[in-house]
């Protein structure tokens, strides 16, 4: 008897060490999935809608531009990271991604829309969206009025913003920024699911200067 229990538990530890490793490359093989045709799937959130509706008054969501052509940057690059100034961790700032009409977003990143042609050979308005949290922006290290923004591009420089308005609040309610349309703009939208917050950080262009500096 005992025999047959030691072979039934050996069984059970290698039907179990079978089903664990399938269900692991079974994740892996969705999250591949996610990250190449930009499409998400139950249970797996490598990446995840979101509601961007609060912009829907002021800029044309089905205008934006996803993936920015380079024109849309500007002389200064593509915007590749960014600073809080609560924080040294810089944040990765990835195109942002449409899946016919829904928004998408990965975690831990910044997706960037550029809804406007460039001010001045700036980005015009550097519209970033994300799923708040402390990975990236959440109610604890939300910037406040007066501190700098800071991103970086790849090609070195880096614009440098001042934050003129941010907000905490529950819910999705439609939301007009301050924007006079002549100096670059970035605006930051990221949904605190936890808390059930949207946070929304305006800030204005005060100058673009080399990266090293």
């Amino acid at each position: 008897m005992p025999k047959v229990n030691k072979r039934s538990a050996l069984l059970f530890t290698r039907v179990s060490v079978f089903i664990f490793c399938g269900l692991i490359s079974l994740y892996l093989l969705a999250s591949g999935y996610e990250s190449v045709y930009n499409r998400p799937l139950p249970f797996v959130h490598t990446i995840s809608s979101v509601n961007l509706s609060a912009f829907t008054s002021v800029y044309h969501l089905n205008t934006l531009v996803p993936i920015p052509k380079n024109a849309y940057y500007g002389n200064f690059g593509k915007p590749s990271t960014l600073k809080l100034p609560a924080t040294s961790v810089r944040l990765n700032i990835v195109g942002a991604i449409k899946d016919n009409v829904t928004w998408l977003a990965r975690p831990s990143t910044l997706q960037l829309a550029i809804p406007s042609p460039p001010r001045s050979g700036n980005i015009g308005v550097a519209f970033l969206y994300c799923h708040g949290g402390f990975r990236t922006i959440n109610t604890e290290n939300m910037p406040t009025v007066g501190q700098n923004i800071f991103i970086d591009t790849d090609e070195n420089w880096r614009y440098i913003y001042k934050v003129v308005a941010a907000h905490a609040f529950q819910g999705i309610t439609p939301y007009i920024p301050s924007d006079s349309g002549t100096t670059g703009k970035l605006l930051i939208d990221c949904y605190d699911s936890g808390s059930r917050t949207n946070i929304i950080v305006e800030a204005n262009l005060l100058s673009v200067i080399g990266a090293d500096q």
